[in-house]
């Protein structure tokens, strides 16, 4: 299956963003969880997997893509708080780490994806 001219631009757009976190995260390595390099690895999946959804989404109808955006929105979010839950119980001495630079991701990349979602309904 080709990819659209969108879809491109939203890959290359998610590439930069992805390289631009790891430098940041590199250069703050002790203020960051050492499990950094998965957290970008789990965003940047994420991130595109949401958009081919939302991107399928907005061929039926506006109506299935903002559903389908709000729903996966939703899933997303509960997903990354039982992640957060759980490390944290399990790793204790590295939770406070691992949930900012969660966090940092999740805002991080949810600008992103908003920003990038919002750019394609305005455009079609």
């Amino acid at each position: 299956m080709a990819i659209s001219e969108n879809g491109k631009r939203f890959l290359s757009a998610l590439i930069w963003l992805t390289l631009g976190v790891s430098a940041v995260s590199l250069l703050l390595a002790k203020h960051v969880t050492a499990w950094w390099p998965l957290l970008v690895v789990l965003f940047f999946a994420v991130s595109l997997a949401l958009y081919r959804l939302c991107e399928k989404a907005k061929k039926k109808d506006i109506h299935t893509f903002y559903n389908t955006y709000m729903v996966s929105t939703l899933v997303k979010l509960i997903v990354y708080l039982a992640i957060m839950l759980v490390y944290s119980l399990n790793f204790k001495e590295d939770s406070k780490r691992f949930m900012l630079t969660f966090l940092a991701y999740y805002l991080i990349y949810s600008v992103f994806e908003t920003y990038q979602l919002v750019k394609k309904t305005k455009n079609e």
